[in-house]
């Protein structure tokens, strides 16, 4: 099946989760036959959707890649709009403003992707979030596949994201939980369905003393991986993680990811700026726990990769579905908030037995996620492209 990816953005060296998710997918599906072409932008941060990538065609590990300039973004006033729209003093016109504002807003690929569309067998439409999926699903919805990659916020419950889950020819789902959240608020009715996961690559061999070498660390430390960023629980990671060290805690906190915006940190938290697989995997190896207290998640690659080393996770319990990974897979605890963080933590620092279970129990769970199960359940769904009548989306009055 020839078959596109839509996505805000694409790259080796692009820091999110979903873009990365998106880039594995393509890659897996490649590899077992697939046509894909990817449609992006030639953004690599997502603030202002600078360009950065050279626009126009390439090769992505047997992927074919389209890149077109977007326009730039308008922060403040995307700030400004949400603020009314979370409020629920918006409109239909209001939102549109804002996905506009935000975008990202590339004509010239929604150009390309009209052009294309009769080519495609299915069009994946990677995030409900962005203006490359809210502009291209009306264009393409006979043959649509959504990616929501959902988590219950503001945006998520605007009139504008029922209408894409509603026009949606099939949705594909990474957990359990996405899809609850998704049939609770939007209601999925008789549209095609699936929960496709993911699939793990080998990861690279770690090598704590490498990453000693490399980098001045803590002796003992947490570490978090991700974009660095306040949207993802880094704020109230840090005050947490001062509760632990008040309370003579022995672990330190190292953040690698590339910060997105202005953080102000205290100078006992280590940062390093992107790292990539390699490196990655070095400090796993060098770490005793892996942190994950984004709030916010439809499946998180971060917690699969410490398991998948062998590293037990700390969790945020508010997040449905950082909950449900961890009790599916037995392979870290959770917390509610800093007095707990700190308890949880400390008793990970002081149990090296309880972390060899829990990370034992990850890495069995994690054998389990391959990419040619993942693969053949996305080749399922697709087949059920177009086989349910689309719906007509309703009116924003419903919120």
């Amino acid at each position: 099946m020839s078959l596109a990816f839509v996505v805000q953005r694409f790259g080796a060296d692009v820091a999110g989760g979903a873009e990365a998710l998106c880039r594995q997918t393509a890659h897996a599906l490649a590899a077992r036959g697939e046509d894909v072409t990817v449609y992006t932008t030639t953004a690599r941060d997502y603030l202002g959707w600078e360009p950065h990538f050279p626009a126009g065609e390439s090769d992505d590990e047997g992927v074919r890649v389209l890149r077109f300039d977007p326009r730039p973004a308008d922060p403040g006033h995307v700030g400004d709009l949400l603020r009314v729209l979370s409020a629920g003093r918006g409109d239909d016109a209001m939102e549109r403003e804002w996905a506009l504002a935000q975008g990202p807003v590339s004509p010239d690929l929604l150009a390309a992707l009209r052009r294309d569309a009769p080519r495609h067998g299915a069009v994946a439409l990677w995030t409900y979030l962005y203006a490359t999926t809210q502009l291209a699903m009306p264009m393409v919805a006979d043959r649509s596949v959504l990616v929501p990659l959902a988590h219950d916020e503001p945006m998520f419950r605007f009139g504008l994201t029922r209408g894409l889950v509603r026009m949606a020819a099939a949705l594909a789902f990474l957990t359990p939980e996405e899809r609850r959240l998704v049939d609770d608020l939007h209601g999925l009715g008789d549209t095609p369905s699936a929960v496709v996961g993911a699939g793990l690559s080998a990861a690279p061999r770690g090598a704590a003393p490498r990453a000693r070498a490399e980098r001045e660390l803590p002796a003992r430390f947490a570490l978090y991986v991700g974009r660095v960023d306040a949207a993802k629980g880094i704020d109230e990671l840090v005050r947490a993680h001062a509760v632990h060290r008040a309370a003579g805690g022995p672990l330190g906190l190292v953040l690698a990811g590339r910060a997105a915006g202005r953080l102000r940190l205290p100078e006992w938290v280590v940062r390093t700026d992107f790292v990539d697989a390699a490196a990655r995997a070095d400090l796993l190896a060098a770490c005793e726990v892996a942190l994950l207290p984004s709030r916010h998640e439809s499946l998180s690659l971060s917690a699969l990769e410490a398991w998948q080393a062998g590293r037990p996770t700390l969790a945020n319990a508010a997040s449905e579905v950082l909950a449900g990974q961890s009790a599916r897979s037995g392979g870290g605890l959770l917390y509610d908030g800093r007095t707990s963080y700190a308890r949880q933590l400390a008793r990970l620092g002081a149990d090296p037995r309880l972390r060899a279970v829990l990370g034992d129990a990850g890495r069995r769970f994690t054998a389990e996620w391959t990419w040619d199960a993942a693969v053949d359940r996305w080749r399922e769904l697709l087949a059920r492209v177009g086989s349910v009548p689309t719906r007509q989306p309703e009116s924003n009055s419903k919120r």
